[in-house]
C-alpha cells in the first residue's frame, strides 16, 4: 500500500487502523463456526483486493454537492445484500463476484462495532456504498467506497465519499481514506 501522510506518527497510526479493519472484516468469516469455502475464497479476493489501494489523508472537507443520492446505513440483513452486491461489481469475473458477495453477506453488526457501513440510493436504486471504520475517537478510515458502472459512476463515488468524509470529520478526528 502507498501513503501520502505527513507524518511517520500518522502513518503508523493509519497503518495500524488498516490492520484492526482487515481483522475486523476477516473475522466475518475466521470466527463462524462453519463457513463455507465460497466465503473463504471471498475473503481472500477481498483482502487481495485491498492490497492494491493506497491511502492518504484528508484534512479538509469536501465541496462536492450532496444531493442526488439518498444515503442509508446498512443496520438490516437486505440492506448488507445490497451493500455486497455493490461492492462484488469491482470483480468482472462472475464466480468471483459470487464469493465476495458470498462472505459481504456474512458481515454481522454488534453493539459497538468499529465499522458503518452505508449505502446510497440514485432514484430508489442501491448504487454505491462506503464503510467508515473507526475503532475509537481520534482516527477514522473511509474505505470500500465503489458504485456500480453506470454513466455517472464517478459522481456517485464522489459523492459517497464527500458524504463519509463530513459525517466523521471534525477537529479531534484525524481521517484517511483508502481508494483503488
Amino acid at each position: 500500500m502507498e501513503f501520502k501522510l505527513r507524518t511517520d506518527d500518522m502513518q503508523a497510526k493509519i497503518e495500524q487502523l488498516i490492520e484492526l479493519k482487515k481483522i475486523w472484516m476477516a473475522s466475518h468469516i475466521t470466527e463462524a463456526e462453519f463457513p463455507t469455502p465460497l466465503s473463504k475464497k471471498g475473503l481472500a479476493l477481498y483482502q487481495s483486493s485491498q492490497q492494491k489501494q493506497s491511502t492518504e489523508l484528508i484534512s479538509s472537507t469536501p465541496d462536492t454537492a450532496l444531493n442526488s443520492l439518498t444515503i442509508y446505513p446498512v443496520d438490516c440483513h437486505p440492506l448488507t445484500i445490497r451493500y455486497s452486491l455493490i461492492l462484488s461489481s469491482k470483480w468482472q469475473n462472475e464466480q468471483e463476484k459470487e464469493a465476495v458477495i458470498e462472505y459481504l453477506t456474512q458481515i454481522m453488526f454488534e453493539a459497538g462495532s468499529p465499522a458503518q457501513l452505508f449505502v446510497g440510493f440514485y432514484k430508489g436504486k442501491p448504487v454505491t456504498c462506503g464503510m467508515i471504520f473507526q475503532p475509537d475517537n481520534d482516527v477514522a478510515l473511509i474505505s470500500d467506497v465503489h458504485a456500480l458502472p453506470l454513466a455517472n459512476q464517478k459522481e456517485l463515488i464522489n459523492e459517497m465519499e464527500s458524504f463519509l468524509i463530513n459525517r466523521v470529520h471534525s477537529d479531534n478526528v484525524q481521517l484517511a481514506i483508502t481508494r483503488g
